[in-house]
């Protein structure tokens, strides 16, 4: 007889028997996973029907709000795309300053991505998680009066008191090939900020807003419709970001930015409730030239990246001061290199002991008058050669110029550094040059007080030798000694072989400085020329097929010239200069 044990337990076997039944499982999995889904799809239901309404009362309310107009395309429900938010694409997004027909255009995008919580919907709480904008363009204007469109477009309408739009609490946010565009009235300064992508995330902590930010960028600024120095420069910004709501300060963490193939580390503040007032330190070093490349117009870096490059190189800036309205901040950089060189490997050619220090500020008034550039010790050992030097530059409104310069090279070696292709050349170049004057081309006659200039150049080649199939014949020989000391310009030197021809010429201009300045005073110019034989045929490349170039030659040419002018009918008059001209002595053989 079974004990009492194994009655219960056999009953008990028996009431859960159906527990070893695979039909019970497969009912029980698919309860399991069908209401979660039923549950899912009802709520997905709710929103798609309501997609409509939720977007057009939130625009309703915004229109009715504030003087901007918000104009919206078609609808569409996503609740994938940025799962576990259940999202909304809005087609043909446009922002308006105003209600007036002919208002400008602040946003025009082809989409924005809307992230929700989906139970935030349910129960009518339609609190944005995150904002995807793509395909479009972003246009800030500062108007002459000192406002902006976005400042327009978001003051209160007078149409009454409207609904509280929708929350917005990001999380996330994305930016995908969106066109800024920020224009000042007052300067006509088209600042382009082209955005490939962006992202950032964001954490709120009581009023301090904390977000980690990822972007790729070009940069483009245009001044009265040309463009500047700023042309085409790509840049890569990697920052956290701290945004107190109560101070309205913006701390940028220690960050990263690449401009081109230049890497610096960028920190500071931004005051956004005083006239976006900037507090930014920008810093980099790098054993190689590419934070300075970056910098180079943009048409040029793929030349210079093309030689291989090394050294110790800083660059430090500062930028401090308001923004707004046509305000420049203050910006001071210091920026250098020691120990560097660029080698052409193809050629096997290097610029050895490359050394500067370099500084710029645009001064105390932050504008073109205060605005200072230098250069100091600039060094450079060429192959058989060498390059030392410095420059400044005072003043960009009334440029006052300082110059020293003392070069020896080899042309050899220069033109097969710099890659010049169906060029050989030979000899030895050297030049000696100390300018110290202003150079304005729109004022000519602005000059320092004649005690402060400083005009001097010395130039001597010797055994130049030039091949080159864009000539017509090769240069086989050219000697030349030129010199300037104060007022007078000298060629006391030049003689030359190219081809079956020769060449000699001496001469002088009497005060260079008066002409550079456009002066009343007087000029004279002087100028001998010798030569046994001038080959025009082969200077020309005559041609009898088509007549082009001259059919002669020239023998026993001796010819004298003066010129007597005011300085400036050299620069002014619309054709020849105006002036007395004699020919002094004229011999001279045609075949």
């Amino acid at each position: 007889m079974p004990s009492k044990r194994k009655i219960k337990d056999i009953k008990i076997s028996e009431r859960f028997s159906f527990l070893k039944k695979r039909k019970f499982w497969f009912r029980f999995i698919g309860f399991a996973v069908f209401i979660p889904i039923l549950l899912f799809s009802i709520l997905i239901l709710i929103v798609y029907l309501n997609q409509d309404a939720i977007i057009q009362a939130e625009i309703d309310a915004l229109n009715k709000g504030h003087k901007g107009k918000v104009t919206i395309g078609d609808t569409h429900l996503e609740p994938f795309k940025n799962f576990p938010y259940i999202s909304i694409r809005v087609d043909d997004v446009r922002i308006l300053e105003s209600k007036l027909l002919d208002a400008e255009e602040i946003l025009n995008v082809e989409d924005i991505n809307l992230s929700f919580n989906l139970w935030d919907i349910v129960f009518g709480d339609y609190d944005i998680q995150g904002l995807i904008v793509e395909e479009g363009d972003f246009n800030i204007i500062l108007h002459k009066d000192g406002t902006t469109n976005i400042q327009n477009a978001l003051a209160t309408s007078d149409e009454g008191e409207s609904e509280e739009p929708m929350n917005i609490h990001l999380k996330d946010i994305e930016l995908r090939n969106l066109d800024i565009h920020k224009f000042d009235e007052t300067t006509n300064v088209d600042v382009e900020t082209y955005i490939y992508s962006a992202r950032g995330g964001f954490k709120t902590n009581e009023k301090v807003i904390n977000a980690h930010v990822d972007t790729d960028f070009e940069l483009n600024v245009i001044d009265n419709g040309d463009t500047t120095y700023i042309n085409k420069k790509h840049f890569e910004l990697h920052t956290d970001v701290d945004y107190n709501e109560y101070t309205g300060l913006l701390t940028i963490q220690p960050s990263g930015i690449q401009m081109e193939h230049g890497d610096f580390d960028i920190q500071g503040t931004i005051d956004m409730e005083k006239d976006i007032t900037l507090d930014l330190d920008i810093k980099g070093t790098k054993p190689n030239f590419d934070m300075l490349i970056a910098f180079a117009p943009s048409d040029v870096i793929p030349l210079l990246e093309r030689y291989k490059n090394a050294g110790n190189i800083y660059f430090n800036a500062s930028v401090k001061g308001p923004t707004l309205h046509g305000i420049m901040p203050l910006i001071e950089a210091d920026f250098g290199a020691s120990e560097a060189y660029l080698e052409n490997t193809g050629e096997r050619k290097r610029i050895e002991d490359m050394g500067f220090q370099g500084h710029f500020t645009n001064g105390i008034e932050r504008n073109l008058k205060t605005m200072e550039f230098s250069l100091e010790g600039m060094t450079a050992k060429l192959e058989n050669g060498k390059l030392l030097g410095s420059l400044s530059v005072i003043n960009f409104e009334e440029p006052e110029v300082d110059m020293q310069l003392n070069a020896d090279f080899d042309l050899e070696f220069l033109t097969r550094f710099l890659n010049l292709e169906g060029v050989k050349a030979g000899g030895n170049a050297q030049l000696e040059m100390r300018f110290h004057d202003i150079i304005d081309l729109d004022r000519p006659n602005l000059a320092l007080n004649e005690l402060n200039q400083a005009y001097f150049s010395e130039l001597k080649v010797k055994g130049l030798t030039l091949e080159s199939s864009d000539l017509p014949a090769p240069l086989k020989k050219l000697d030349m000694h030129l010199i300037m000391n104060g007022r007078k310009a000298e060629l006391d030197l030049f003689e030359a072989d190219f081809g079956n021809s020769n060449l000699s010429m001496k001469g002088y201009l009497s005060n260079l400085p008066a002409i550079v300045h456009h002066t009343n005073i007087p000029v004279v110019a002087h100028l001998d020329i010798e030569s046994k034989l001038l080959d025009l045929t082969e200077i020309t490349g005559f041609s009898e097929k088509d007549s082009s170039g001259i059919d002669e030659q020239i023998e026993g040419l001796n010819l004298g010239l003066s010129f007597n002018s005011s300085a400036r009918s050299f620069t002014e008059s619309k054709n020849l200069p105006e002036g007395e001209f004699f020919v002094d002595r004229l011999h001279a053989k045609l075949k």
